[in-house]
């Protein structure tokens, strides 16, 4: 009996000793190096990084975040260098880079970082519109931002697409040069691009916006096979934080 009671008790520790390696001191993410207000910004966290060091302090470990371009960050998590990638619309070709929440063939669409979108945005005076399922008086492609998942949904429409410039400022400044009609942007920041800038007074938006849909956190197949059921607490950090009184007053006051 005592035999059994010491293996049982040495079968508990292992057990614990398991658990406890599940659960990593740190986890490595990526986003793009480039401003997206107020998501990301530059020389100071934005709303993504405010919402992910909240969920390492919840969850109790370490976020390192490294801005890179934003193809490099998603080829980082597929080869599993970094742990996880954000903030990620979905894409159907994604899915062989890392998991959504959920980690299946579709993302737990109530598990998203934010909620975000695009627009078009054109000289003002120009005539080209946007019904909402066409784009009109166009002769010229329609810039988007290098590696954006913008370009796919433009491409099925039957425009074609300039996705030479990675910057939306860069996209603004060929649209006011006259190399381009209308330009797709992030809404938030193509709303603060303008209005902050050189382009205000020369730049309107057109609506309806081209899609509003959620972003995601994803995580490398790599870290999740590794840390299965932390990866889900992850996920549900990510929306606990989101909910939380704190982040949301955070939200309504960020400038």
């Amino acid at each position: 009996m005592r035999k059994i009671t010491l293996l049982l008790a040495c079968l508990a520790l292992t057990g614990l000793s398991a658990q406890a390696a599940e659960k990593p001191a740190s986890i490595k993410l990526c986003t793009d190096n480039l401003e997206s207000f107020p998501w990301l910004v530059n020389g100071r966290d934005g709303l993504n990084i405010i919402h992910l060091k909240q969920v390492g302090q919840k969850l109790g470990i370490k976020v390192e975040i490294s801005p890179v371009p934003w193809v490099r960050c998603l080829d980082d998590m597929r080869q599993g260098t970094v742990d996880g990638a954000f903030a990620s619309s979905f894409k159907q070709d994604r899915l062989a880079m890392g998991f959504y929440p959920g980690a299946s063939d579709k993302p737990d669409t109530a598990k998203y970082l934010m909620m975000s979108g695009y627009s078009l945005y054109r000289l003002k005076g120009n005539n080209v519109s946007y019904d909402g399922k066409t784009i009109s008086n166009l002769t010229t492609a329609v810039g988007a931002q290098q590696g954006y998942s913008i370009i796919e949904q433009l491409k099925t429409m039957g425009v074609r697409v300039d996705d030479g410039t990675r910057g939306a400022d860069d996209n603004l400044r060929k649209l006011v040069a006259g190399r381009l009609q209308v330009v797709a942007l992030q809404t938030q920041e193509g709303d603060n691009s303008i209005a902050q800038s050189e382009f205000n007074g020369k730049v309107e938006k057109i609506s309806p916006p081209l899609v509003e849909k959620p972003y995601f956190l994803m995580l490398s197949k790599q870290f999740y096979g590794k840390y299965t059921e932390f990866s889900n607490e992850i996920w549900d950090a990510v929306v606990s934080v989101r909910d939380s009184p704190e982040y949301k007053k955070t939200v309504s006051s960020f400038k």
